[in-house]
């Protein structure tokens, strides 16, 4: 995860923030809100492709259950192969409300589907590595197989989380052509923008699929 790159981004907002009124974060709030960053990944293990992602950042104000304050989704979304599907996916969530890399919490649920389509049967949750954070696993199904047409056509995926069980969702529409953001002299964020990442992410699943591992059971 990219906290430590992004803080030069987030870090010179909080700064100033605390000293700033409501109405003046809400609007530096406004003007981050979107994708900030998307990395490609592909991982191997003695020689062989194992798991294929998307590591992102992105900022939107929660109106949902948070009166507009602003909240991050951090997160990866991962196909690895899985003892029993063959195939499965991995979604990795952690939230933080506020403008800096405070008061991070794991969501109860979260789910990733595409623009247009519904959200995969509920995954198991576990707990991550990373303190703040939580790990979603699931089959392969039809909404994921949507999820993933979304990725290849629009180059945009959807992030939901839960704060609480049964809470109403908060949703991210992630943008995946942008790789980067930084901040202008402006004070405007400049958001770089390529396919490079989907292209990525989109060869490595084509060749995990092709592996025995990743053939679904």
């Amino acid at each position: 995860m990219r906290h430590i790159a992004l803080s030069a981004l987030f870090g010179l907002t909080i700064l100033g923030a605390a000293a700033q009124p409501a109405a003046d974060i809400a609007q530096l709030a406004q003007r981050l809100e979107g994708t900030i960053y998307v990395i490609p990944h592909r991982e191997s293990a003695d020689g062989s492709l194992t798991a294929c992602g998307l590591e992102f950042g992105a900022l939107k104000r929660d109106f949902t259950t948070m009166k507009g304050a602003p909240v991050k989704l951090v997160g990866s979304f991962y196909l690895r192969p899985h003892s029993v599907t063959g195939l499965a996916y991995m979604l990795k969530v952690g939230i933080f409300d506020g403008l800096g890399y405070t008061n991070g919490f794991a969501p109860a649920n979260a789910f990733i589907r595409g623009p247009n389509s519904r959200a995969p049967k509920k995954a198991i949750r576990q707990e991550a590595e990373n303190n703040g954070f939580a790990l979603f696993v699931g089959a392969l199904d039809d909404e994921v197989i949507a999820a993933y047409a979304g990725i290849a056509e629009k180059k945009q995926l959807v992030v939901g989380f839960n704060r609480k069980p049964g809470q109403q969702d908060v949703l991210f529409n992630l943008d995946l052509t942008v790789i980067d953001t930084e901040m202008g002299s402006d004070g405007q964020p400049i958001r770089k923008r390529t396919n490079a990442a989907v292209d990525e992410f989109l060869a490595c699943s084509d060749d995990l699929m092709k592996t025995p591992s990743s053939k679904i059971k």
